[in-house]
């Protein structure tokens, strides 16, 4: 059984917090617009996967928070 430590969440809650910049980041480099309409729909299905491990992401740091013994 693996007993973690509130400082062991918190490192944890760091890591998500930069994988959350990091799907940020690559959400903002995408470009706005494409030549064709199938890039247009790579472009738009790759936005929906940054934003849904973002939405993702934030929902695991709200169950690491909760989990903190002095949150």
């Amino acid at each position: 059984m693996l007993i973690l430590t509130d400082e062991d969440i918190r490192e944890d809650i760091r890591g998500f917090e930069r994988r959350i910049q990091g799907a940020k980041a690559n959400l903002a480099a995408l470009p706005a617009t494409a030549g064709t309409l199938q890039t247009q729909q790579n472009l738009k299905e790759k936005g929906r996967i940054l934003t849904s491990e973002i939405e993702h992401v934030k929902r695991l740091i709200g169950i690491a928070e909760e989990t903190l013994t002095d949150a």
